[in-house]
């Protein structure tokens, strides 16, 4: 079973949202106190341990409307309803596929379990009944929190401390003033601790892959000298299984597929051992939903599994890339030139696009001297060129970023301009289209031809070559990237006069957008 979709209305801070999500992985990006540790909470009150139930101090300020929480559960086989007796009779087909909707609605110190139909409607149930659909699902679907880097805590129930466990940590962690631990000390101190696991609390995961790994990972160990061993790995795996172990405090019983919660796993984490870290994560057999504020973490993600929360006055909306938004090919791309290589932009509140290198470096310098700062607004400059500019205003549409376009006055620019014209956009979409051929050709008519004579051809350059020419030799001798940190600097001597104004206008845009996607 897995839980296709989650609504909330006024618990703590989210006073209504609406999240699809995936089967496998769904990652949570947003800002601080915009919901996210919110609806990780949520989800433990309905399918959690038993102490993490919902009571009336966590209604939202100033609300004065039940608690409801809902969930909409799928059958990830076809007939798995059917073993479940409190389920197997519950009424509700939503296009054609089995769903259980459960409504948990929490006022006055009670809460009350529900059963809808296909259209939101309560189903005539016996209380008992619904209540036993409830405990049903809690068993079916345990919510895991996963802190993967905590090595103080004990685990729940157990008398002892992670002795061995903590012993191998440190090995691995050792100042590095004493020195990196020898590969045979790592060995057998992750030995030792992965032994001291199974043997605890191994057969509270028995319905876990992880189970029959941890139980082969000591022998394989022993003979590890005669080939290379991973040694990232080797602490990845005893990070995830500490952490898998003493979070399942219910123990997941075979055949049952649990909700993981993992909250910011690059916390104190090198993006090396954090890598190792998920790719033993993703391999669990459970439902991932991942909060997240690493640029890093995001180039291993599917692009269809981002979710970005923004907030409303009245709500707070989930925005994500749907199937029918990009194709295969626009997702191949998307991937890699804008999740893996600027990864950071899906972090941001408005983005600019730009076409090509020259763009991307001049503007936040440009904003710089200006007395700006890009970052700390929340803007990213964003290349389109290599992705397709219709597919990168598609991913923007689906995460709902504000965007401000910035192109050329040239025949190729033009055609950018009319997509973007044709945009329809849920979020602002502005355009900006240059005086000139090219950015550079923009530089040299505004004032700045001796900074590009001297780039191309040294302090003694005359001023008779065509700018054309001039303009090609400096790239050729100092690439787009160095001619525009060569035009900063001729900025920079006096940029209220120097720094373009359509430059100027297009970052005062940029920042207007973000500040108002904060405000909602």
């Amino acid at each position: 079973m897995h839980i296709r979709h989650l609504s909330i209305q006024n618990f703590r801070g989210l006073l209504k949202l609406e999240l699809r999500l995936r089967r496998d992985s769904t990652v949570l990006l947003g800002e601080n106190q915009w919901g996210r540790t919110s609806l990780s909470r949520a989800l433990e009150a309905v399918l959690g341990p038993d102490d993490r139930v919902l009571c009336d101090r966590d209604r939202t300020v100033g609300a004065t409307a039940p608690i409801q929480i809902g969930l909409d559960i799928g059958e990830s086989i076809p007939g798995e309803f059917d073993c479940c007796a409190p389920l197997s009779s519950l009424p509700c087909t939503i296009f054609g596929h089995r769903v259980v909707r459960l409504l948990l609605t929490h006022a006055e110190g009670n809460t009350v379990p529900s059963i809808l139909d296909g259209i939101g409607r309560p189903v005539e149930l016996p209380p008992a009944q619904a209540h036993a659909a409830h405990l049903e699902l809690r068993r079916q679907l345990p919510v895991i929190r996963l802190s993967l880097w905590d090595a103080q805590d004990e685990l729940p129930g157990s008398s002892l401390t992670d002795t061995t466990w903590m012993a191998a940590m440190k090995a691995w962690m050792s100042p590095d003033r004493d020195g990196p631990p020898s590969r045979r000390a790592l060995l057998q101190s992750a030995e030792a601790a992965t032994q001291e696991l199974s043997d605890r609390r191994l057969r509270d995961a028995a319905s876990l892959d992880l189970a029959s790994e941890l139980r082969a990972l000591p022998g394989a160990w022993r003979h590890s000298e005669h080939r290379p061993a991973n040694a990232d790995r080797i602490c990845a795996m005893l990070i995830a299984a500490h952490a898998l172990l003493k979070a399942d405090r219910r123990g997941a019983s075979e055949g049952v597929r649990p909700i993981l919660l993992v909250e910011d796993p690059e916390t104190h984490l090198h993006p090396t051992l954090l890598s190792n870290l998920w790719s033993l994560v993703e391999q669990f057999p459970a439902q991932r939903l991942v909060t997240t504020n690493s640029p890093d973490f995001l180039g291993a993600i599917d692009l269809r599994a981002i979710r970005r929360l923004v907030r409303r006055p009245d709500r707070t909306v989930a925005h994500g890339v749907k199937s029918k938004d990009l194709s295969e090919s626009d997702v191949r791309r998307l991937s890699y030139h804008i999740r893996t290589l600027r990864g950071g932009a899906f972090f941001a509140r408005a983005w600019i696009l730009v076409e090509g290198e020259t763009e991307f470096w001049s503007l936040p310098g440009a904003a710089s001297l200006l007395g700006h700062d890009l970052d700390a607004e929340g803007v990213r400059v964003v290349e389109f060129a290599q992705a397709g500019l219709e597919s990168v205003l598609r991913l923007a549409g689906s995460l709902a970023m504000p965007v401000h376009a910035l192109v050329d006055g040239d025949a190729a620019g033009r055609g950018y301009a009319e997509i973007l014209q044709r945009h329809d956009a849920i979020s602002p979409c502005r355009l900006t289209v240059l005086p000139a051929n090219s950015i550079e050709r923009y530089f040299w008519d505004r004032g700045l031809d001796g900074a590009i004579l001297e780039s191309a051809y040294g302090a003694d350059a005359g001023s008779s070559r065509t700018p054309g020419r001039a303009i090609d030799d400096a790239i050729r001798r100092h690439t787009k990237p160095g001619l525009a940190r060569r035009l900063l600097d001729a900025m920079s001597v006096d940029p209220e006069r120097l720094v373009p104004k359509e430059l100027g206008d297009v970052v005062a845009s940029a920042i207007g957008l973000a500040r108002q996607s904060v405000r909602g």
